[in-house]
């Protein structure tokens, strides 16, 4: 007979990780993979330059990047289901917002909403639900949650495409709030829960070890994680990863500038992408699988061939070769980022501490396509741009070392969910890793 305290919620954290898939398909792949589409024919509908409708996607960045520190503490005060909830009833009505619009104005209101609500409900949500429900595997199951964004958008690209032609804009916009309403609702309502309490345990939780000791999250508290140094180290270093990875939307651009006709540009642009999520896939294997720094450091090794590359290489076969290695070397901040932080820090406060780093590092991201630009504009060329990343990778490499070797320190006190506490000198639960 089997035993009644684990395989049921051992198959209910594999219904956590099928949340999150779907959250990343339909919550990145349609609503961020295919903003840019709308830009034209907004544009024409409007009759406003083509820089006053991309603004609509500067006010979202930088609206998400806001809400992921804000957030981050909400998800520990307020129940799960209600709050993923709400943001994805919000996400829906700010499209179906957009799908009225007669002022440019109000899509900008309208991708205000848009962009806390995906920050909260996809960003921060899928390593958070990840990290507490999986013991084991956790880097493959963030690795192809991650990549379920290329896939979306490669699904949802043509498809909003080929509405928008047909039945114009509005509609496209109205559709893709109706989607996301019957995709993502059914599972915040029914699946999403924060982490195992009681008897439940995640996946790959020791089955040896005292009943009901899996609901007791152990790690550092935020308040103490905020003045260590892994801390500061992964707040770098994500805004180095981030910043690197804003010139990414440049590529088509500069490939363009090249000579390179726009389809022929296009088509190297999409190896990047379609590279980025094999590359999330497979950083997440290669974390579980490895040491981490010895993953992370062939990893920036594959960034530095694909970004050097692109500089240096000037055949559509080296280019679209490098094209693809600089997206799979985008898999260290979207996937062994997130993993290390809840390796060194724990899950305690884990949405918390993870929090700032993401939003530390969205903000880069979204300067980072405005500075980008301002370098071509005041030396002629992507020369320095190139350089700065492949600087970034390495910088950043080291960053993560760094924060590898050292766990929070001395002072530092590791906490459970019942409000106990032991010195920090002691392992954390979550692994040799963060030993100093």
């Amino acid at each position: 007979m089997t035993s009644p305290r684990t395989p049921r919620w051992r198959h209910f954290a594999w219904l956590v990780f099928l949340a999150t898939c779907v959250l990343s398909f339909v919550g990145f792949g349609l609503t961020v993979n295919t903003a840019s589409i709308f830009w034209g024919p907004v544009q024409e509908s409007l009759g406003v330059d083509l820089s006053t409708v991309t603004l609509m996607s500067t006010v979202s960045g930088l609206a998400g990047a806001i809400a992921l520190g804000i957030a981050s503490p909400l998800f520990e005060r307020i129940n799960l289901k209600v709050f993923l909830s709400v943001t994805v009833v919000l996400l829906a009505l700010a499209y179906f917002a957009s799908a009225g619009a007669t002022s440019i104005y109000v899509l900008y209101a309208a991708n205000l909403v848009l962009g806390v609500t995906k920050a909260v409900a996809v960003m921060l949500s899928i390593p958070i639900l990840l990290g507490n429900w999986f013991s084991k595997h956790l880097g493959i199951v963030t690795g192809i949650a991650g990549a379920m964004t290329a896939v979306g958008g490669a699904v949802f690209s043509p498809m909003i495409g080929a509405v928008i032609e047909d039945q114009g804009w509005r509609f496209a916009y109205a559709l893709t709030g109706i989607i996301v309403l019957v995709t993502l609702l059914p599972f915040t309502v029914f699946v999403t829960k924060l982490r195992p309490t009681g008897t439940q345990t995640p996946y790959g939780f020791d089955p040896g070890s005292a009943p009901g000791e899996a609901a007791v999250a152990t790690g550092v508290r935020a308040r103490d994680a905020y003045t260590s140094l892994p801390f500061a180290c992964f707040v770098l270093a994500g805004v180095l990863y981030q910043f690197a990875g804003s010139l990414v939307q440049h590529i088509p651009t500069y490939l363009h500038g090249q000579g390179f006709a726009l389809t022929v540009a296009s088509a190297i642009f999409s190896l990047l992408l379609l590279g980025a999520s094999v590359g999330k896939f497979a950083m997440g294997a290669a974390i579980d699988q490895l040491r981490p720094v010895l993953a992370i450091g062939m990893f920036t090794l594959i960034a530095v061939f694909g970004w050097s590359g692109l500089y240096f290489f000037g055949t559509e076969g080296s280019l679209s070769t490098a094209s693809f290695a600089g997206g799979i070397a985008q898999g260290i901040n979207l996937v062994a980022v997130v993993v290390l932080v809840r390796r060194v820090f724990g899950t305690l406060e884990y949405s918390k501490i993870l929090g700032p780093i993401l939003m530390a590092g969205s903000l880069a991201n979204a300067a980072g396509v405005y500075v980008h630009g301002l370098l071509v504009d005041g030396t002629g060329g992507y020369g320095l741009s190139f350089v700065l990343n492949v600087t970034m990778f390495l910088a950043a490499f080291g960053l993560l070392i760094l924060a590898l070797r050292r766990n929070p320190g001395g002072s530092v006190t590791r906490g459970s969910a019942d409000g106990s506490s032991t010195d920090a000198d002691t392992e954390f639960a979550t692994g040799p890793i963060a030993r100093r």
